[in-house]
């Protein structure tokens, strides 16, 4: 259902597009499908990635994203949120963009209303996002929520759903990660380093997440390894940043398995 709608004619026109997805790098991730949506339903239309710091660094690998802006907003949970000067001037980057439309990407327990407030001091003349309550000016197209109270979408559904009320389709809803040819190198040269050969079989187990909802527990984890070990035999991989490396080594230690 949706209220205070242009409807799709107005967005067919809509040629440079900044989609607003304020979060890590997963949720950007997720969110791959619906840009390939937005990306294709008009030839030679433009996409800005306005995204967290942590997740501007996947704008490599974002084949239908043309330019990424970094953000840390004040209203989305983050390590440490910008500036009032910071959130002021994202607005004047904003408005020199000259946007044509804006689709703000949330969760259902995200507002995306402070958002739209800074494309609507942008100047930028369709908004589009979920909300729950009634956003009056602030979005040209609003979406209502329903979740949680009519059941829970998958995040990847949830935004195709939200491009698809403009007319923004795609068949392919596979996420999307451009892979560079450096990044196979690295990685090569990494798997070398731990005594896996060149294009042999193994498996990578990364146990990291950055909510602590979203984290799997490190007996469970280990468990896990034991079981691929046992039936498979493959090389396995724990992968994760400097901060999981206490994680990583519980993980090993309680496995009790050859893993990296």
């Amino acid at each position: 259902m949706t209220a205070a709608h242009n409807g799709t004619d107005a967005w067919r026109n809509a040629r440079r597009v900044l989609c607003v997805r304020l979060d890590n790098i997963g949720d950007v991730l997720m969110t791959t499908p619906a840009l390939r949506a937005l990306r294709h339903a008009l030839p030679g239309r433009r996409l800005t990635l306005l995204t967290s710091r942590a997740a501007a660094t996947l704008a490599p690998h974002l084949a239908d994203v043309d330019e990424v802006i970094a953000h840390e907003a004040s209203w989305v949970r983050n390590t440490a949120a910008d500036s009032v000067d910071a959130d002021l001037a994202l607005i004047d980057t904003l408005r020199a963009g000259r946007f044509d439309a804006a689709v703000i990407f949330t969760v259902y327990s995200q507002s995306p209303l402070p958002a739209a407030l800074s494309c609507r001091l942008a100047r930028i003349p369709l908004r589009l996002a979920h909300c729950r309550e009634n956003p009056y000016h602030l979005l040209s197209d609003w979406v209502r929520e329903t979740e949680p109270a009519a059941g829970v979408r998958h995040e990847t559904q949830r935004q195709l759903d939200l491009v698809a009320t403009i007319g923004a389709h795609c068949s392919d809803t596979r996420l999307a990660f451009a892979v560079c040819p450096g990044n196979r190198q690295r990685c090569a040269a990494r798997l070398a380093r731990l005594g896996i050969a060149d294009r042999a079989p193994w498996i990578l187990v990364h146990p990291g997440a950055t909510a602590p909802s979203r984290r799997y527990p490190a007996e469970a984890f280990a468990e896990a390894v034991r079981g691929l070990w046992q039936r498979l035999g493959l090389p396995i991989v724990i992968g994760g940043d400097a901060d999981e490396a206490g994680l990583i080594e519980e993980i090993r230690a309680r496995a009790a398995v050859p893993a990296r």
